[in-house]
């Protein structure tokens, strides 16, 4: 069975808005908040919240695709 990973090219809105657990992590270590990877991280939608999800030029239909359903 393959497994799939989640797209390499993702950017959600979590990722851009401050809210990144990395970045709070990094800015606020007073408040505990844990690093993680960003295969790890709970905030990932997929394309649905992606900010290159509906920009041909960074984002091809073959790319969804092939990314399709992994959460």
């Amino acid at each position: 069975m393959e497994t799939k990973t989640r797209c390499p090219g993702y950017c959600g809105i979590t990722c851009v808005d401050g809210s990144c657990p990395n970045a709070l992590a990094n800015e606020y270590p007073e408040y505990g908040y844990e690093h993680c990877t960003c295969e790890e991280c709970g905030y990932y939608k997929g394309c649905s919240d992606c900010c290159f999800a509906d920009k041909s030029e960074y984002c091809a239909e073959s790319e969804k695709e092939k990314y399709k359903g992994v959460i």
